[in-house]
């Protein structure tokens, strides 16, 4: 067992302008930490990784905190494939009567459809007659940064306090 004084990160290197940034060949320990294995200068290209049908997707910024207990919060961005059908449990972009929202996909039994949120907070959205229901796609992936000293990394339009569901 080695202590954090014998622990010594890789160096980082720079990716050259315009190009992919390197990807560390072992995952990091979310635990205990573990002396770094090998650095490798595998570039990482999020649009291969998190992109599966690019006619299809589409990335759309999430607004209010309806879905917080899905990990998805104000100012993340979602990605998007329209070309997937939306089975009980996906979380899906949907239109609600004019209203675009991300919710809970579920799907009963005998057909019924519901949307729901992921914070208590919320009650589900179940649809009666008259009531319209159009799906934009399923979410396949999410981007969160994490704000940095001084508010820096965090985009404009997701500033803190941001409202909405």
């Amino acid at each position: 067992m080695t202590d954090d004084s014998e622990f010594s990160p890789p160096e980082p290197v720079s990716a050259p302008a315009g190009s992919n940034p390197p990807l560390m060949e072992s995952p990091v320990a979310a635990g205990f930490p573990s002396p770094a294995e090998q650095y490798a200068e595998t570039p990482l290209d999020l649009n291969e990784l998190l992109v599966h049908n690019p006619p299809a997707t589409y990335f759309v910024r999430a607004s209010g905190d309806s879905m917080t207990g899905a990990g998805i919060r104000s100012g993340d961005i979602l990605v998007v494939d329209r070309s997937l059908d939306a089975t009980d449990g996906s979380i899906v972009i949907a239109n609600v009567d004019g209203e675009f929202t991300v919710k809970y996909f579920r799907k009963t039994a005998d057909g019924a459809v519901r949307l729901e949120p992921a914070n208590r907070r919320y009650r589900a959205i179940t649809f009666s007659e008259g009531m319209e229901l159009r799906l934009f796609g399923v979410v396949t992936a999410l981007i969160h940064q994490f704000p940095l000293p001084d508010g820096q990394g965090l985009p404009p339009s997701a500033s803190p306090g941001e409202t909405g569901s």
